[in-house]
């Protein structure tokens, strides 16, 4: 196999076998990306009716999104093979070879493996064929759970999986070791060939959390019917077990080995949340022997026996220890809220002072102060609108960014004083002991230095082959400056840099993750993909001394932006936002006429209304974020050039102008939603086109192909209207062109020859249909849907004509009409495309066409998961404490 092509992928090496199928090592040839491809069982692939089965099974499986489950990225070949994410690091069955694995890890591992069986589960998804070897450990240390649902997949439903029919034992007759491997976790209820259900994985995961802590299967025996005889009739050997592992592993065991799917765990939700408070428990998973003293069978008048004295002496140590002074740093950890928290997508919204006793953080469109003793958070005057704050290095001034400007202030309430302006957006700022401040800005403009008492910023660090620098910080002594250098769209992918303050001279620190900061413990703290991680750092020779390890989960940080939001304080405090980014992502795809989809390599966001330039090199995109909406260009002919347009107020809907040189879009910057037009490079600040009244939005539609008129929506309450605006003598002159009383009109868009514009129009948007008029109006109009559509646009020839379908029969579909103007306007050979599920939000139109008119770029969700409000901040006062017993420096 290696070196044949399957469709676009170039097999590489093999990677495994097993009782569904081989996996190998492949290349993806249109992505560039590796992943890993299972070839699924000859007889499998003959059998039509399974084929179509798993078909259907493989699409539900797609749709899990989680950090712990390995995903199917598709089926190819007529689903003969899959394509898998492919998961580097070793198998929890390669692992176990060696014994044993400790009690805190197992159970930090089996916390993984909980949480990706739940979030399965909640989709109505069963593993069935759970074990070491479907679980692979990446070198970071986090779970992948491999082969999610496969069985039912490959099987069909429950009530089919009798044991003969168990994917491994049914497809692997001659792998003895392979049958051995998962008659081990079966369930009783699958050995006896019953209808298996998700306590039939509560029951797997319990054998699995039992090898782990004792480095031996649960069930045993030498052949695959006396391991299944053991399931259905035996008990594990609990003696095996760590004499002193936590009383609550030893219940949550037993009851994960019931017999009777009734008697045990209902959820692996309770498994979670019983293992996470174990793991909290301050006595540990391994807590120390009560020590039972009792005086039974002493006589009165007879002299202490030998372990009457010992006894007397574990008393007097006992009595000892309880007199002992508290340790001199207890980790103490607590927690408060904040309704209005704002967490944005670029930067970080908490500040510490670098004694730990003052918390900063943005909230309710200001900066907010709280003193680590008192019960409540207080404005800080003057801060409206400001956002990343830091701290001078004696804790007694605060910086912070305004959208145009850097202002530092004297706490707890000076005035600020404007000390550089930073259009586009500066964040990121680090003040030195030398009074000078070093920050970063949104774009092309690198790392800036300025001095605290106010100036003009001079440049720090240049770009270079980057795409941003962000997140510095001035390392003691004031040689080097650490930051993030973006070299992707996924700031996961970023490099932890140091640059020489005198020299220029920059080094690579770590490659995989962004806004590192120094921890004077000799350590290096940042985020990656929603983790804190820590290296050892010797800031002598700006050198790091250790590998990395994960000490805080679910820290709430973005791969769009950059942001993490955490802060860490001088004396060792650290502050974090608990959560996973979870609002809907999406992600840009491009699709062919046929539905085929290629993902364009953008790191998910909040996207809307994407469009093409003209020769179709650049795509503008609007995505949603905490601050304010704001528009992109990503330049597709160098897919880590993307770059952020706008930078004030709330930005959204961009079009571009026929000779692809500006790009226009609606801006709430100066009150109301206006319509703007600006450089697509960025080289010219936005200028003003039309100025909506109060109550009233100008959305952009389309401009007639010379660039003389500009076709908009204007919405007053729930009135829709078009408009145009053209060149006047000062300023674009408006006026109305579909504003008929008791209908709405929107979305209108000019054919590539200017002679029609095509809208949409009814009552109610959800009654719409699409129409076409000559340009400038005459009063004639053809109806192009009969059954509701909206969001019309042209192919760029104007031999079509493309909408979005409203009809119950359609779905979330595009459909098309074939356009013919001569020697009179007609349409013909309407027709559905593409496929199902992309983005529809709202008032926007989240598609548009190629230039050739092949494909559609549309914006797809990531995943299922909802808008959730941040409100909480985690406090761990001498958080070093931990720091320095996990990560060891030498």
């Amino acid at each position: 196999m290696i070196g044949k092509t399957l469709g676009t992928y170039e097999i590489l090496s093999p990677l495994g076998k097993g009782g569904m199928g081989e996996v190998w090592r492949a290349r993806d040839s249109k992505l560039g990306r590796e992943v890993a491809i299972k070839t699924l069982p000859e007889e499998f692939a003959q059998d039509e009716a399974r084929l179509a089965r798993f078909e259907r099974e493989a699409r539900l499986l797609a749709s899990l999104n989680h950090p712990n489950i390995a995903t199917i990225h598709g089926f190819e070949d007529g689903t003969r093979f899959l394509v898998l994410e492919l998961v580097e690091g070793d198998t929890l069955a390669d692992r176990l070879k060696h014994g044993a694995i400790p009690v805190e890890e197992s159970l930090k591992l089996a916390l993984q493996i909980a949480e990706a069986l739940e979030a399965a589960h909640e989709k109505g998804v069963i593993h069935r064929d759970l074990k070491p070897a479907n679980i692979k450990v990446t070198p970071e240390g986090k779970v992948k759970v491999l082969d999610f649902g496969l069985a039912k997949a490959l099987m069909g439903d429950g009530s089919d999986l009798h044991q003969s029919h168990s994917p491994t034992l049914s497809m692997a007759a001659t792998a003895q070791g392979v049958i051995l491997g998962t008659a081990a976790y079966m369930s009783p209820e699958q050995a006896k060939g019953l209808p298996a259900d998700k306590r039939a994985d509560v029951f797997a995961f319990g054998g699995v959390l039992f090898e782990m802590l004792t480095g031996r299967q649960a069930f045993r025996g030498a052949l695959a019917s006396e391991i299944l005889a053991s399931v259905i009739t035996q008990e594990p050997d609990y003696t095996t077990l760590h004499g002193n592992l936590h009383p609550r592993i030893k219940d949550l065991l037993h009851r994960c080995f019931e017999k009777e799917p009734k008697d045990r765990w209902q959820a692996v939700g309770d498994i979670r949340v019983e293992i996470a408070q174990v793991l909290a428990d301050p006595a540990g998973a391994l807590p120390e022997p009560v020590l039972a003293l009792s005086r039974t069978g002493s006589r009165p008048g007879l002299p202490w026996t030998a372990g009457t004295a010992l006894a007397a002496a574990a008393l007097a140590a006992l009595g000892m220890w309880a007199f002992q002074p508290a340790p001199e740093h207890p980790i103490t950890r607590f927690a408060f809220e904040s309704s209005g928290l704002r967490t944005p997508a670029s930067d970080s919204t908490i500040a510490l002072s670098p004694d730990g006793r003052r918390i900063v953080y943005g909230a309710d469109g200001q900066l907010h102060m709280r003193a680590m003793e008192q019960m409540e958070a207080t404005p800080i005057p003057g801060t409206e609108g400001g956002f990343s704050p830091f701290f001078s290095p004696d804790g007694e001034s605060l910086g912070f960014f305004t959208a145009t400007q850097l202002k530092t202030m004297v706490l707890p309430a000076g005035a600020p004083v404007a000390v550089a302006d930073t259009s586009p957006n500066g964040f990121g700022g680090t003040w030195g002991s030398e009074d000078q401040i070093i920050f970063g800005q949104v774009g092309s403009f690198g790392l800036s230095r300025v001095p605290a008492t106010g100036g003009i910023p001079e440049p720090f660090a240049a770009l270079g082959n980057a795409r941003d620098l962000d997140f510095p910080q001035i390392l003691p002594g004031g040689e080097w400056v650490i930051f993030t250098e973006g070299v992707s769209a996924r700031w996961s992918e970023s490099n932890i840099v140091a640059q020489s303050v005198a020299t220029g001279d920059r080094k690579l620190l770590i490659a995989g993750g962004h806004r590192a900061r120094y921890a004077s413990t000799g350590h290096l703290v940042y985020a990656r993909e929603g983790e804190l991680l820590a290296v050892g750092f010797d800031a002598g020779s700006v050198e790091v001394v250790t590998p990395p390890v994960v000490l805080v989960e679910g820290v709430l940080t973005s791969e769009a932006g950059g942001g993490a939001q955490f802060a860490l304080s001088d004396n060792g405090t650290l502050a974090y936002v608990p959560g996973v980014r979870s609002e809907q992502d999406r992600v840009l795809a491009f699709v062919g006429v046929d539905g085929g989809i290629e993902r364009v390599n953008a790191a998910p966001a909040q996207y809307l209304s994407p469009r093409l330039s003209p020769d179709g090199t650049t795509l503008a995109v609007q995505s949603v974020e905490d601050s304010g909406d704001v528009i992109w260009t990503y330049d597709l002919s160098d897919d880590r050039q993307i770059r952020q347009l706008t930078f004030d107020g709330s930005n959204s809907r961009p079009i571009w102008t026929p000779d692809g040189e500006r790009i226009s879009f609606a801006s709430d910057r100066e009150g109301t939603m206006s319509l703007y037009w600006q450089p697509a490079d960025g080289s010219a600040p936005a200028e003003r086109l039309t100025t909506a009244e109060d109550g009233t939005s100008h959305w952009p539609g389309s401009w007639s192909p010379d660039g003389q008129v500009l076709a908009f929506t204007v919405l007053t309450g729930e009135d829709l209207e078009i408009w145009t605006a053209s060149p006047g003598d000062e300023e674009y002159e408006i006026e109305p062109l579909y504003a008929l009383e008791g209908r709405g009109h929107m979305g209108p868009e000019f054919s590539p020859d200017g002679e029609w514009l095509a809208y949409s129009s009814g009552p109610v948007v959800t009654a719409h249909d699409i129409y076409v008029e000559p340009f400038p109006p005459t009063g004639r109009r053809e109806r192009i849907s009969r059954d509701g559509g909206y969001w019309v646009f042209w192919s760029r020839d104007g031999s079509r004509l493309f909408y979005r379908a409203l009809s119950s029969t359609a779905g979330n579909r595009l459909r098309s009409v074939d356009i013919d103007t001569e020697p009179v306007f007609s349409f013909t050979n309407e027709r559905t495309l593409g496929p199902e599920g992309f983005v529809v939000v709202g008032f926007h139109r989240d598609f548009d066409i190629t230039p050739d008119g092949e494909r559609f770029v549309m914006v797809f969700p990531e995943d299922e998961s909802g808008a959730v409000p941040y409100t909480t901040i985690n406090i761990v006062m001498n958080w070093f404490e931990e720091l320095k017993e996990r990560v060891p420096v030498p």
